[in-house]
């Protein structure tokens, strides 16, 4: 998949899917990986990782929306992708249809942590 048609593919998707977007017009790299994955196995991981996230403090964009819209998903697979933006930091995973023609969900997360751990608070 070229660039322009995925940028194409994330127009009017949800804020995630606009920050991804924004990200890949400015250069961001990505990589779509053309075999399918199961997706509810796929939806089950995502959905515990939402938990984790939350639990951890780590920005993210889209998580919940995207674990409803995967939960919705009817079909039985999914090809994945990843969009590691270079100016804020993000990176998103896409999940799009088996024939990638459309993107199912989309979601963004920070490898920082909003605040700090507190000194004596045990980490989870």
């Amino acid at each position: 998949m070229d660039r322009e048609t995925l940028v194409q593919l994330l127009d009017n998707q949800g804020e995630a899917a606009h920050d991804c977007r924004q990200a890949l017009m400015a250069g961001a790299s990505f990589e779509i990986w053309p075999d399918p994955v199961e997706a509810l196995p796929l939806t089950k991981t995502y959905r515990r990782r939402a938990r984790l996230t939350r639990r951890m403090d780590v920005p993210s964009v889209g998580f919940d929306e995207a674990v409803t819209q995967l939960g919705a998903f009817e079909l039985q697979h999914l090809i994945l992708g990843i969009v590691r933006s270079t100016e804020s930091g993000y990176r998103f995973q896409l999940f799009l249809s088996p024939d990638a023609s459309r993107v199912v969900a989309c979601l963004g997360v920070s490898p920082q942590r909003q605040r700090p751990a507190r000194p004596g608070r045990p980490q989870r």
